[in-house]
């Protein structure tokens, strides 16, 4: 089962943890709880970060006509399949 924790998403240091899955899994939690905090939104950038060893996605996304940055930890599940 997926599991959620962290942070509210709105820095590195307060990323959204996803673990205990694999990447499919993983990337539909992230536009799940994308959905769930903003509602409708449009993605306008997806990057991959490293960082002190970890793996986080920071997905740039407009939110009625705002544009907002959020991170994700990828760690756990990135390259699982």
């Amino acid at each position: 089962m997926v599991k959620i924790s962290g942070g509210d998403g709105s820095s590195l240091e307060k990323a959204i943890i996803i673990s205990d899955c694999n990447d499919l899994e993983g990337v539909d939690q992230e536009y799940l709880i994308m959905h769930n905090m903003f509602g409708k939104f449009q993605l306008i950038e997806q990057r991959l970060i490293k960082h002190k060893g970890k793996l986080y996605d920071q997905l740039i996304i407009e939110v009625e006509n705002e544009i907002i940055e959020i991170f994700f930890d990828i760690t756990d599940f990135f390259g699982k399949y």
